[in-house]
């Protein structure tokens, strides 16, 4: 077993070396520009032609589509960055959740009708305004945490923990697995459920709800087996609050998916203020222990 955690521990740190992680993401860059170019492309041809009236959109609707990638790449780097440190992986799934909540903006932007009315009280500004004061309250909280963890994180250097590291990775290299795949096959049901949208012109899919609501319900999973792992390494009250505190919060995400807004965001708030308290906490405790 011994053995296979130190595979796992090469592997991973040759795959994903700092060298690789940017060529992955010169692709995703280059994959989300000939996106946009297309997407602004097929939007023309819908706004313009008969034929393909079914694309007609406003032009902002092409801003979701990089915006999609550059999201995807930030869900990559979420799985490569669970070997560093279960505090840090939290806080890159904040920042996933809020880059998704800035996405939301740019789809309802897009749907915007700057000819209806101009009624303070119409659905479509509070919902712009649902995104933005959600986007900016996340950005916010995301700092603060960072702040805290900043303030509190140590190095290791122990054999356990370098063992611990290694199952992560291990974990982590089998999560880039689960991505792959899943990626593909949400692609496929979205492309699917899209052409059946575009011939009857309505009830478009939401991405959200076929790639990132399966995909944060998996990381539930994976929360829970790595806090039962540690416990092999690490056993006490504190530490099981702390990171119990961050798999409610990755639940209260997922659940935040599904839900419409402003409900959704209020979940997502109170999952990211339940981790950044219990966070403090911890740490005010570990820093009276060393004391």
């Amino acid at each position: 077993m011994k053995h296979l955690l130190q595979l796992s521990g090469i592997y991973f740190d040759s795959y994903f070396s700092p060298e690789n992680v940017r060529k992955v993401e010169l692709f995703i860059l280059r994959v989300a520009i000939f996106a946009f170019i297309i997407h602004l492309f097929v939007i023309f041809l819908g706004n313009n032609f008969e034929y393909f009236k079914n694309f007609e959109h406003s032009y902002l609707k092409a801003i979701y589509t990089p915006f999609s990638f550059i999201l995807f790449y930030e869900v990559f780097l979420l799985v490569i960055i669970l070997p560093k440190s279960i505090s840090e992986f939290i806080g890159k799934q904040f920042e996933v959740i809020t880059l998704i909540t800035l996405r939301s903006f740019f789809h309802d932007i897009a749907d915007f009708d700057l000819k209806a009315s101009d009624d303070i009280n119409n659905p479509e500004y509070i919902y712009l305004l649902y995104d933005l004061c959600a986007a900016l309250i996340m950005l916010g909280l995301t700092i603060l945490y960072y702040r805290i963890y900043q303030k509190n994180r140590k190095a290791g250097g122990s054999t356990e923990l370098n063992n611990f590291i290694n199952i992560k990775k291990m974990v982590s290299l089998g999560m880039i697995l689960i991505l792959l795949l899943l990626s593909v096959s949400s692609l496929f049901t979205w492309g699917m459920d899209m052409i059946h949208a575009l011939s009857v012109n309505e009830n478009y899919p939401n991405p959200n709800t076929v790639f990132y609501a399966d995909f944060f319900s998996i990381m539930i999973f994976v929360d829970v087996l790595l806090l039962i792992i540690s416990f092999m390494y690490h056993f006490s009250f504190f530490t099981i609050f702390r990171n119990a505190s961050f798999i409610i919060t990755t639940i209260l995400i997922r659940m935040s998916l599904t839900i419409h807004k402003p409900m959704n965001y209020i979940i997502i708030l109170i999952g990211f203020l339940f981790s950044i308290l219990t966070f403090y906490l911890y740490s005010l405790r570990k820093s009276k222990d060393s004391n």
